[in-house]
């Protein structure tokens, strides 16, 4: 604090030149002089002094024979003097000042909290509809109705609340959670597909299909509902696996003719920054032909909290588009790779028993069509609404 204050209103470095220097410190001292930082080279004494109690040393140095040297004139006032002939930096440091108050009347971040499965990007994109964003006036927000809003906009959200400590907000949420117990909710097992049973396997309700039975998709396989001898009833999960024997086909086609899409390496670099959600291109014109768009966003951020500044930087890469024209043998192999992607995507967790392919010349192109004869659980949950 006392560096400050001697910054605040200026002091000098000197020497202390003759012989005794130390009188002249002890006169000082005697005098209610402050000085500081003393320190001897050889006959040399060194020290600080505020620069109008330096203007008091003169009469002291006559009367003990020494003399002072200016060795260095710091702090506010000799720094004011240096410059007090540059309008423009103060002009600047005025100006900055003066945006920096006015600008803290906004809104500088926006943080969302407490979000696991809920996208913040959807939350941000709701609070924007709402008047929640970067540049927004603080004066005027109220949260207590942004929160109720956003609770009721956004799916999935069970609470939430927003606080606003300077320019920064920050919205905490929470998410609904399964009501406990729910996987434990009564329910029936029902088709997911159409099929012929093979094998019943029940842990919890009462079977209502058997081996060697057609079932359509949606019929009950097993009931939620348990009725015992003396005419009472249960209402439980109904668990267990209903293996079927089902069919399904899959069918690829593969055009001949194709346009294909090459991307050069030349590219056009383009950037832009943006100030409060406001984003002003610095460039002239504009891209034109076929591109391909890599975009690159830099954020300043610090310690979780951010300017609302970002820099982007676009790279537009020229691309090509040509015709291509596959034999028959490319387009069946094509064909092939499609329908093995489909497959691995389409039946997994699923026991393939037989499996039938034709593949045929149809409208410029190659049509692959696959059948499968199928082993799979087709039991799926569907609760019980049960009413009082």
């Amino acid at each position: 604090m006392a560096d400050f204050l001697r910054s605040c209103k200026g002091y000098v470095g000197f020497d202390i030149i003759g012989e005794a220097p130390e009188r002249l410190y002890n006169l000082l001292v005697n005098s209610g002089v402050d000085v500081w930082n003393l320190r001897r080279r050889k006959d040399v004494l060194s020290g600080c002094v505020g620069y109008r109690d330096y203007l008091k040393i003169r009469p002291f140095c006559r009367r003990v024979g020494v003399k002072t040297r200016v060795t260095g004139r710091y702090g506010l006032p000799f720094f004011l003097k240096r410059y007090r002939l540059r309008v423009g930096f103060f002009a600047g440091v005025a100006l900055f000042l003066a945006s920096l108050f006015f600008l803290s009347g906004f809104i500088w971040n926006v943080n969302v909290v407490g979000n696991e499965t809920i996208p913040t990007s959807e939350i941000l994109t709701v609070l924007d509809s709402l008047g929640l964003r970067e540049g927004v006036r603080r004066k005027g927000l109220d949260t207590e109705v942004l929160r109720m809003n956003l609770a009721l906009k956004v799916d999935g959200l069970a609470w939430a609340a927003i606080n606003i400590e300077g320019v920064k907000a920050t919205v905490n949420i929470a998410e609904s959670r399964p009501l406990r117990g729910e996987a434990d909710a009564p329910c029936n097992l029902v088709a997911e597909h159409d099929g012929v049973i093979v094998a019943v396997e029940v842990e919890s309700g009462t079977a209502e299909v058997k081996v060697g039975q057609s079932v359509a998709k949606g019929d009950r396989l097993v009931s939620g509902l348990i009725e015992y001898k003396d005419g009472t009833y249960k209402f439980v999960p109904s668990k267990g696996r209903i293996y079927a024997e089902t069919e399904r086909e899959i069918s690829c086609f593969v055009p001949f003719r194709q346009s294909v899409t090459d991307r050069s390496d030349e590219a056009v670099t383009r950037y832009a920054v943006s100030f409060f959600g406001v984003k002003f291109p610095l460039y002239l014109g504009s891209v034109k032909g076929g591109y391909e768009v890599e975009q690159e966003i830099k954020f300043f951020e610090r310690d979780g909290a951010y300017i609302p500044v970002r820099l982007y930087k676009t790279v537009f890469f020229k691309t090509e588009t040509r015709e291509i024209v596959l034999s028959e043998d490319e387009a069946r192999q094509r064909a092939e790779e499609n329908l093995n992607s489909k497959e691995q995507e389409e039946l997994q967790n699923v026991e393939i028993l037989h499996k039938s392919t034709n593949i045929q010349e149809v409208d410029g192109g190659i049509l692959l069509t696959a059948k499968y004869s199928l082993k799979e659980n087709i039991a799926k949950k569907d609760l019980l609404l049960i009413l009082d």
